[in-house]
């Protein structure tokens, strides 16, 4: 099952500007594509709630997204990007 990507959002859009093109064409991109195959592979924000989660990417995870899921209509949607690296 492949999920529907809903695009950046918030403060996405404006973090997703500040990333070098390496990181934004390579391992973001990358986990990305992965995450839209299995987006349970994200990190519930809270116990008992799957609609926020957290995923890191970068080859030591030097950075974090933050997901909106909607697992009833299958789209994931990116609301946070924190770069580390």
């Amino acid at each position: 099952m492949t999920y529907r990507w809903d695009g950046f959002h918030g403060r996405a859009l404006y973090e997703l500007n500040g990333l070098p093109n390496e990181v934004r064409d390579g391992p973001l991109l990358e986990r990305l594509l992965d995450l839209l195959e299995t987006p349970w592979d994200a990190v519930p924000e809270r116990p008992g709630q799957t609609a926020v989660r957290h995923a890191f990417f970068g080859a030591n995870s030097e950075g974090m997204l933050t997901l909106l899921i909607d697992d009833e209509v299958e789209t994931l949607r990116i609301i946070d990007i924190l770069w580390m690296g």
